[in-house]
């Protein structure tokens, strides 16, 4: 099977009259590219006008002998994004003749497909079809790798260190950065479980077993679940973070609680002898007398305060 990579009119059409089973992987084409594909290809115009627009939901579309699939995989974000991974869209046009794949951005996983699908029969169609589902669909695998080191790592940060504004604003991104790609996953496997007819009748193409598309089937279910379960920890790690905060608040309010009793009954002693009763500034009027009565007084009630918060010191705090 011939894997081409760039818009020859001339071996499209040379491809397409014999009827030799083709891919046509492009990247970033042109609007021109596109209806030129469309022309010399079949395809229809509303098909194409999704494609040169982008930025469409997963879905699957059917155009007389050809379909349309909106898909979706994932990867690494480059280093200048807040968010670890990103989604990546691919449209990918099937029939008995050819597939051809649309993407603005980068997707190593079709690139390093490109030599393997090169030597294949191209009378297997079918299993060629199942190839370009199958490596989009495990692209997730490594992903959720990352999502969960990155889950990990700020558990670990909110669990043994003081919890921080920081924390809490990665916590909310990764959040989002799953719901992102679970908003399109999720749709995506209802749609192609529902179409995996749809593409294995297609007129012209061999008549493939359908365990190789039920195999995609149920990687994209075994991926939202992993989703779901991300979503359910980082919602268990949101209530974390507030329950360490809290409890570095309670440990904080405990500590002046402590400070505050001491400096209660110092200033219960102190105001006592500031009061300048008679008495006293008559008859305490040495050294001696100062030391049993002034500090003493200071240093008795604290050794009590003292006493009774070590004692109970686990069963208050």
């Amino acid at each position: 099977m011939e894997v081409l990579e760039t818009v020859d009119r001339d071996r499209l059409t040379e491809l397409h009259e014999r009827d030799e089973f083709f891919w046509l992987d492009l990247t970033q084409p042109t609007a021109d590219d596109l209806k030129t594909v469309g022309e010399l290809l079949g395809l229809h115009p509303v098909a194409l006008e999704d494609t040169i627009e982008f930025g469409q939901r997963p879905k699957l579309d059917q155009y007389g002998d050809h379909v349309l699939v909106v898909y979706y995989t994932a990867r690494r974000a480059p280093e200048t994004r807040m968010t670890p991974v990103e989604p990546v869209e691919i449209h990918i046009y099937i029939s008995g003749s050819f597939v051809v794949t649309v993407r603005r951005s980068t997707c190593t996983e079709l690139d390093e497909l490109h030599h393997e699908l090169d030597t294949a029969d191209p009378k297997a169609e079918h299993y060629i079809v199942y190839r370009v589902f199958d490596v989009l669909t495990d692209a997730f695998y490594p992903i959720i790798e990352v999502l969960e080191e990155h889950l990990d790592a700020i558990e670990a940060e909110v669990l043994l260190a003081k919890p921080q504004k920081e924390q809490l604003a990665e916590i909310y991104r990764l959040k989002q950065n799953v719901q992102e790609l679970t908003r399109r996953v999720v749709p995506q496997r209802d749609h192609f479980l529902a179409g995996t007819d749809t593409i294995l009748n297609l007129p012209g193409l061999s008549r493939g077993t359908r365990e190789y598309l039920r195999d995609v089937g149920d990687h994209l279910a075994q991926i939202v679940g992993e989703l779901h379960r991300q979503q359910e920890d980082l919602q268990a790690l949101t209530a974390t973070y507030f329950n360490a905060n809290a409890n570095r608040l309670n440990s904080v309010a405990t500590r002046l609680t402590i400070g505050g009793t001491f400096f209660l009954a110092w200033t219960l002693v102190t105001g006592f002898f500031g009061q300048n009763f008679g008495w006293l500034t008559d008859n305490i009027d040495t050294r001696h007398e100062f030391l049993i009565y002034g500090v003493g007084a200071l240093v008795f009630p604290t050794l009590i305060i003292g006493t009774v918060f070590w004692v109970k010191r686990k069963d208050w705090f």
